[in-house]
């Protein structure tokens, strides 16, 4: 017989209901708690999924005796003190990212837990969407890869709170890109360099970004806050046989033509719907791994690499030059 592993989550948010609903399609699992500081999102996410606790303190989740694992969705600084926490209650950890703006403090963790990459699993849940897999998987047939381009454009700027409580666009927005740029490169990076301005919010929210990668890889990122057209999620990876893109998904394949035009439909709104699927196979590896007692595909430090980047934009945004790592 299977074994069941018993789950709670930490902090309901908008990327916490997310991760809830994957989740909700697995087999084998309990959600046997959730925690949020709202009391009453707390009350109401537990009767509608049928959840049996609810807290408003989030320790008390990570004291459950009968929790296996937890799914950390708090505000980003809370989750490096709600990780140790949790491992030092025994529990496996799944984390949103980023881990912690402090690259240092994530060292410190990976220093502490030899085992940790079977402990803890960063959400970098854009290695999991499937058309990116399929991209990754397919790289051989290129040949040498040379050029990655990632175009990563919100819908719509985010709220001013939402700003303040990110860590900023690159700890927040680029930091999927940074990961996926060292995911597909597969070596570390050594040059980078970053321009931005800020045409929407307060802070900095439209940004370019050049990654020059030890093995030769070039990549580049554009990352912005607002795009009017909707969610745009491009990658193209050059290679000396060949190139691989993949394009953005739209909301239906119906295209219409006429004589003086061509229409087809809009883009998926938003990373909710563009990447469900991903948060879903992202959640069956989590599972996967654990059950089968093996590392979890992306780890401490996996989020060590992508905040050294995250990190190195900004110095090279601050001080208008290339940054050398």
């Amino acid at each position: 017989m299977e074994t069941i592993l018993n789950i709670g989550v930490i902090g309901l948010g908008r990327i916490g209901q997310i991760h809830l609903s994957a989740l909700k399609a697995l087999k084998n699992i309990n959600i046997t708690a959730v925690s949020d500081t709202s009391p009453e999102l707390a009350r109401k996410t537990a009767e509608k999924n049928r959840i049996p606790k609810f807290y408003t303190d989030y320790h008390n989740v990570l004291h459950q005796q009968d929790i296996d694992a937890v799914w950390i969705c708090s505000p980003t600084s809370y989750h490096m003190a709600q990780v140790r926490e949790a491992l030092e209650n025994n529990k496996y950890v799944f984390c949103e990212k980023p881990l912690d703006k402090d690259r240092t403090k994530i060292q410190s963790l990976i220093n502490s837990y030899p085992d940790l990459s079977r402990r803890l699993m960063i959400g970098f849940n854009r290695r999991f969407d499937p058309d990116f897999a399929a991209a990754k998987a397919s790289i051989k047939k290129i040949g040498k890869p040379t050029i990655i381009k990632i175009t990563s454009r919100d819908p719509f700027p985010p709220s001013t709170e939402y700003s303040r409580l990110s860590g900023g666009i690159y700890n927040d927005m680029s930091i999927h890109d940074l990961d996926m740029a060292c995911f597909i490169s597969e070596s570390d990076a050594e040059q980078v360099i970053a321009i931005g301005s800020k045409n929407y919010t307060k802070d900095t929210d439209t940004t370019l970004i050049t990654i020059k990668f030890k093995n030769g890889i070039i990549c580049n990122i554009d990352n912005s806050r607002k795009a009017s057209y909707g969610y745009d999620q491009r990658l193209e990876i050059l290679g000396d046989k060949g190139m691989i893109s993949v394009e953005n998904k739209r909301v239906n394949h119906l295209c219409y033509y006429s004589e003086n035009s061509m229409e087809s439909s809009v883009f998926e709104p938003f990373f909710l719907e563009r990447y469900k699927e991903s948060y879903i196979e992202e959640a069956k590896a989590f599972i996967t791994s654990i059950k089968e007692k093996k590392e979890f595909p992306s780890t401490a430090e996996d989020a060590l690499k992508a905040s050294v980047l995250a990190n190195a934009c900004e110095q090279s945004l601050e001080k208008q030059k290339l940054i050398f790592l």
